[in-house]
């Protein structure tokens, strides 16, 4: 499958709204649109799969993104999960870079997973003005996961909504996903997780704690829920965001916590492979 979405015009707007204003008796969007729905974590190659289709219909079409805030995982499996492979503004910066225009963020909470699939797709048919969505195969929503892409297909058909079922990008002969994304992350093997990304892997600063050093400063960033690679030191682009200024230098990670060196002002950090 050729992925080929291009980057969109410089100043393009995205507009983002939450879920209890989308769902707002009161709330339509300007036009149609085209939609799709995830997690999207590290909006990697199969993600970006489903965004060519929906940007693909922008000419008549308002290409939207139902996404989470967080990820309904860090809550359902505390436990067991690892952590998050983009920051939310990560996220949503690709999302702008491809086309979106709409962006409905979801704050995963105990009302929410007590809405039905049915009622949930309802929602976004009537606010969204829904003409198009794209899903994967492996897509399920609503209380319980009650509606699968069979339910789904169904209840679109019968209100005229084309529904288009995904199969997975594969890559090495498996499928691309957030999930094995992280397990490669997690071995230190950044090669294969840039590789299914599409773009290295990188990881936003912004709201991580910072301990002052004498040679490098440290930032937590596995206190605010993101995956880190193992400990050790790698060659890293710096960038600033308030200059746009890039360095590249070596970079330290230790017990989760991220350091660069104090005479290097950062806001993100890209992994070099």
């Amino acid at each position: 499958m050729a992925l080929c979405l291009r980057r969109a015009p410089a100043g393009s707007r995205m507009r983002i709204i939450s879920w209890s204003s989308f769902a707002d008796a009161s709330f339509r969007t300007e036009r149609g649109s085209a939609a799709s729905i995830g997690v999207f974590d590290g909006v990697h190659l199969g993600h970006m799969a489903l965004l060519d289709r929906i940007v693909s219909r922008k000419e008549s079409l308002m290409p939207m993104v139902m996404t989470f805030s967080t990820n309904p995982k860090a809550s359902t499996r505390r436990d067991a999960y690892e952590g998050d492979i983009l920051s939310l503004d990560q996220k949503l910066e690709v999302f702008r870079e491809v086309g979106v225009e709409i962006v409905v963020l979801i704050d995963f909470s105990e009302d929410f997973g007590k809405l039905g699939g049915k009622e949930f797709v309802g929602l976004l048919r009537d606010r969204g003005k829904l003409r198009y969505l794209a899903v994967g195969s492996d897509f399920r929503c609503g209380h319980r996961l009650d509606t699968g892409v069979r339910e789904l297909r169904s209840m679109n058909e019968a209100a005229g909504v084309e529904t288009e079922i995904v199969e997975p990008v594969e890559a090495g002969g498996f499928p691309v996903s957030s999930s094995r994304i992280r397990a490669l992350i997690a071995a230190g093997n950044l090669v294969e997780a840039s590789a299914l990304l599409g773009r290295n892997f990188e990881i936003d600063l912004a709201g991580s704690p910072r301990t002052p050093g004498t040679e490098w400063n440290f930032f937590d960033v596995r206190s605010t829920g993101r995956i880190t690679p193992p400990d050790g030191r790698y060659p890293a682009s710096l960038f600033d965001r308030s200059s746009s200024a890039r360095t590249e230098r070596v970079v330290e990670l230790k017990d989760g916590s991220l350091g660069i060196p104090v005479a290097i002002v950062a806001s993100r950090v890209e992994f070099l492979v």
